[in-house]
Parts: C-alpha cells; sequence; structure tokens
C-alpha cells in the first residue's frame, strides 16, 4: 500500500497563497499521485478560519474535484485539522451530548455536516473510497497520522495537563484524552471555552468569524497583502532571515516534545513507531541529525511533519525552495516502512505558484504562519 500524505493546503484562504490553486502547482501533485493507492489530507486542507466559510468552499471545490477525479478507483482519506474543524464541530457537539468517548482514530460519515458533504462530494473517488476520521488515523499496523494541533493547548495551556490526567485517570467512559483536547483547543477561544461549547452554533461561528476578521485586519495593517512599498519587502526579508531559524528552534525545543506526549496520552504508543502530523508548516526531518535527534524520542515514537502548501514570505524568501517551509511538503509512506520526505515544489518557481498580484516583487506575507508555525511552534503553532 503506497499513501501519500499531504496538509495544510489551506484552499480558499485570503490572499491567494494557497498554492494548489495554481496550475504548477496542482499538476506537480497529480503527478506525484500516479502509482499510489491512497491520498491522506492531514487537515486544514480547507481554509474555515477567516469568515468566510461558504466562500471558501466554493474556491476550494475545483481543486478537490481534481484529486478526486485522479483518485478514482483508489482511497482518500479526510482528516480534519483546526482550520477546517468547522467541518466536524457540529457532530463533535452531538457526540458530547451523546456522551459518546472520542477516540484516537473516530470515524466520521462523510455527511456528518453540510460543509463536510460538500468536501467529501468534491474528493469522492469515481469507484474508489472516501473515509473521514478525526482526530487522526491509523495508515499502517505502526503508523498513526494526526493534524497536529492539540500540541497547541499542551503548549499554550497549563489546565490542560490537569485535564488530561484526569481524563487517563477515569474509571468510566465519559470523556477521553480526545475529549480533553478538544475543550482545551486551541487556538480558536470560541471552540476551546468550556462555556461557549454549549451554547447555540450561531453563537460559536460568531466569534470565530469575528476572529477571522480580526486577523485579516491585521494582516493588512502590517502590509501583508497585495502590492507592497519597497521598504515593507525589505522589512519581510529580513523577518524571513531569522524567523525560520527561530522558529525551528521553538519547535525542536517545545512543539516536538509536546507532540511525543500528545500521541502518549491519545493511547497510541507504544503501538506507533511512526507518528506522522502537520499543523507547523514545517517539513521534516530533513537531515539524518534532525531524524535522529529532537524529531526521535527513545521512549516515544519517529515524528514526521507533511510540511504545507502555503507560501509564507515571512518564513522564507523567493527562491528558498530548500527551506522546510517552501510549499508543496509530502510524505509517502509505503506500508509500515519509514516515510519519505518529499519536496514537490522544489522545481517550481513562485511565479508560478501565486495569483498576479501576489507576484514576488508585489508581495508581503503569506497565509497564516501565525497560525501554522506561530501556534503551534512559537507559542506555539496553526
Amino acid at each position: 500500500m503506497r499513501t501519500l500524505v499531504i496538509s495544510d493546503l489551506h484552499l480558499g484562504g485570503r490572499g491567494g497563497r494557497d498554492v494548489l490553486r495554481r496550475p504548477a502547482a496542482i499538476e506537480a501533485l497529480l503527478a506525484a499521485l500516479d502509482g499510489v493507492d491512497r491520498l491522506v489530507l492531514l487537515g486544514d486542507v480547507v481554509e474555515l478560519l477567516e469568515g468566510r466559510t461558504a466562500g471558501a468552499i466554493a474556491d476550494a471545490l475545483p481543486t478537490l474535484r481534481r484529486l478526486g477525479e485522479a483518485m478514482a478507483g483508489r482511497e482518500t482519506v479526510v482528516v480534519p485539522g483546526n482550520h477546517d474543524h468547522l467541518l466536524i464541530r457540529a457532530w463533535l457537539r452531538r457526540r458530547r451530548a451523546e456522551e459518546q468517548p472520542l477516540g484516537a482514530a473516530t470515524r466520521v460519515p462523510r455527511d456528518a455536516t453540510e460543509q463536510l458533504a460538500e468536501v467529501t462530494e468534491a474528493l469522492r473517488p469515481d469507484g474508489g473510497r472516501i473515509r473521514v476520521h478525526y482526530p487522526g488515523t491509523w495508515l499502517g499496523t505502526h503508523v498513526y497520522a494526526h493534524h497536529g494541533h492539540y500540541l497547541d493547548a499542551r503548549l499554550v495551556s497549563t489546565p490542560i495537563a490537569r485535564l488530561i490526567q484526569r481524563a487517563n485517570q477515569s474509571e468510566t467512559d465519559e470523556i477521553g484524552p480526545a475529549d480533553a483536547y478538544e475543550l482545551a483547543r486551541a487556538p480558536s477561544v470560541a471552540a476551546a471555552s468550556l462555556v461557549v461549547r454549549d451554547l447555540p452554533d450561531g453563537f460559536e461561528e460568531g466569534v470565530e468569524r469575528l476572529g477571522g476578521l480580526a486577523r485579516a485586519f491585521g494582516k493588512a495593517v502590517l502590509g501583508r497583502d497585495g502590492v507592497q512599498s519597497a521598504s515593507a519587502q525589505a522589512r519581510n526579508e529580513r523577518i524571513a532571515a531569522v524567523g525560520s531559524v527561530w522558529l525551528d528552534r521553538r519547535l525542536e525545543r517545545a512543539g516536538l516534545a509536546s507532540m511525543q506526549r500528545v500521541v502518549a496520552d491519545l493511547g497510541v504508543l507504544p503501538r506507533a513507531r511512526h507518528v506522522l502530523f502537520g499543523h507547523v508548516h514545517r517539513l521534516g526531518p530533513l537531515t539524518r541529525e534532525e531524524a535522529l535527534g529532537p524529531w526521535h524520542d527513545d521512549d516515544g515514537a519517529w515524528l514526521w511533519n507533511s510540511g504545507s502548501w502555503v507560501y509564507e514570505p515571512l518564513l522564507v524568501k523567493a527562491g528558498q525552495t530548500q527551506s522546510p517551509y517552501w510549499p508543496g511538503g509530502a510524505l509517502l509512506l509505503q506500508d509500515d516502512r519509514t516515510p519519505q520526505v518529499l519536496r514537490l515544489l522544489e522545481d517550481v518557481p513562485l511565479e508560478e505558484l501565486l495569483p498576479p498580484a501576489l507576484e514576488p516583487d508585489a508581495v508581503g506575507e503569506g497565509e497564516d504562519a501565525d497560525e501554522g508555525v506561530g501556534d503551534a511552534a512559537a507559542d506555539a503553532s496553526d
């Protein structure tokens, strides 16, 4: 079984930096799917945290249909993350009301919500299968995949540790570790709040919409969307020169260890020898030193990150195709063997990955690195 894993497409995001909607990017991905038995979309497939749910899904559907057509006769697996959590939020709310515990790889009906039905219908391969799992899925006997957004709670919230400990010690099935992470999920205050979670749907979505508008306003104030002045471009390049190094260090010092704790909390260890995740937009490990160092714990699993399909100019400059933050990352898995790290867009020039209005000489920043590596690695990740 050959499996290709990609994540963090952020289709429909403001600013047009979701590169998979560009012809050069989608063609490169479709070529990589040749000979693949299974495609895994490991979270943040559609950008639904910017207050334009219907518009983002509409923008994403043509690309999703291309992927569905390419996977005809084969299997597609969807694992929602935090930016497309809306796809399964109402379903999760119903499970909580019915006191059904959430496991580490719970199967989700592909029509569990109206939004999820739209996405899965577009992806549904002709003569093939589509499955949805949350918060993660098993891709082999010893390979577990999770978007990675649960590590945010580990990095930014002290109470989560006590909540998870109580869940692990509970003698009932009323709440498990996955439920505990959902209750403390960050960065969405609306979704994480123990109070807001039980209020009517419109309130929670309304709070999230305000958050999306605030992010959009912040990017506009910082000059991160649209045509940039020479000074803004110079500033962004200075930030990119140090930003990725700083985030790498933050990830190595706290993020990777937190990810190991997350999968331990979810009960997938020691069975899982390899854990695949996304969320931080950082492809890796890329060197033997990384693989044998911070990306592996002697008592844990080997960690692998699938990178992203978003151009983030505050982390990578034009032409830095070997940067772990360059878009087009993927993981290739052959059964339970060691995953292979792929750079599917390393030969594609930046001008072919952006819409005309955002070509390199007129661009500032990319789709939320602060939500990706920013939330997870800084304070910590997406």
